[in-house]
């Protein structure tokens, strides 16, 4: 299945538009492109939004699982090199942060056409040292207790054997692809790069966030949140909002 296959929700606008833009959203760690299903209607029409899928996530969960970041990031870049794009934009949170940047890195190297905007989230810089000890290889116990401090798996899951069985080697693999990536790349992105923070996120702080700024020779704009790790889940409208003006800002069109 095409990493770029996964819809999003119903837009409730009518109309057509001759060339949209689309906004390709990357999901965290142990996510599918099903959390952004409902960000379609925080956008206007023209601007059409695209869910990923990382292989064995999702709607892709027959796909063996990737545990490297330049791996799943060079089939996304592949996909969207294939495809003619008028205007594109990648939004990544903390995983898809790395996703996305890696991914830009692989369309220049191919000499596509490079993203618009790459908006990362929840994630500091990537050539910024880890805050915290890797968790990919630590006792199931010990992880699974990581996992209820991030706050992201529901408690029910997370006390159900039978589902952590399920869900341990799709989380591990994605915490050893973020907590083992290092870039390869000297060379800065010739693209505009907005970062977003939550303010209680104690792994990406503003320190931490303004990393990004060594990463592009363009602008870079760090915009902070109320919240913690996931605050795109309760503040999806304001960082919605704040993409759509920094998409402005780069002179797309809204």
């Amino acid at each position: 299945m095409s990493m770029l296959g996964v819809p999003s929700a119903p837009t409730s606008h009518t109309g057509s538009v001759k060339e949209p833009l689309h906004l390709y959203c990357l999901p965290y760690a142990g996510g599918s492109g099903r959390v952004f299903a409902n960000w379609q209607k925080l956008f206007p029409p023209e601007i059409k939004v695209c869910c990923i899928d990382y292989p064995g996530h999702g709607a892709r969960r027959s796909e063996p699982l990737l545990d490297r970041i330049d791996r799943i990031a060079d089939g996304l870049a592949r996909e969207i090199a294939s495809r003619s794009h008028a205007r594109y934009v990648l939004f990544g949170h903390s995983m898809g942060s790395l996703v996305g940047f890696e991914a830009c890195h692989q369309l220049a190297r191919y000499g596509a056409q490079l993203p618009e905007l790459l908006a990362v989230s929840g994630h500091g810089g990537p050539r910024v040292p880890r805050s915290s000890p890797p968790m990919h290889a630590v006792p199931d116990d010990q992880f699974i207790a990581h996992l209820r401090e991030l706050g992201a798996t529901p408690p029910e899951i997370l006390a159900t054997r039978e589902l952590m069985e399920l869900l341990l080697p799709l989380l591990r693999a994605d915490f050893r692809a973020c907590e083992t990536y290092e870039p390869s790349w000297n060379r800065k992105l010739a693209v505009p790069i907005a970062v977003y923070g939550g303010v209680d996120d104690e792994d990406a702080d503003i320190a931490a966030l303004r990393g990004w700024q060594s990463e592009t020779s363009g602008t870079c704009v760090v915009r902070m949140f109320p919240g913690d790790h996931f605050f795109i889940a309760d503040q999806a409208e304001a960082v919605a909002s704040s993409l759509l003006h920094d998409m402005r800002e780069t002179g797309l069109r809204s």
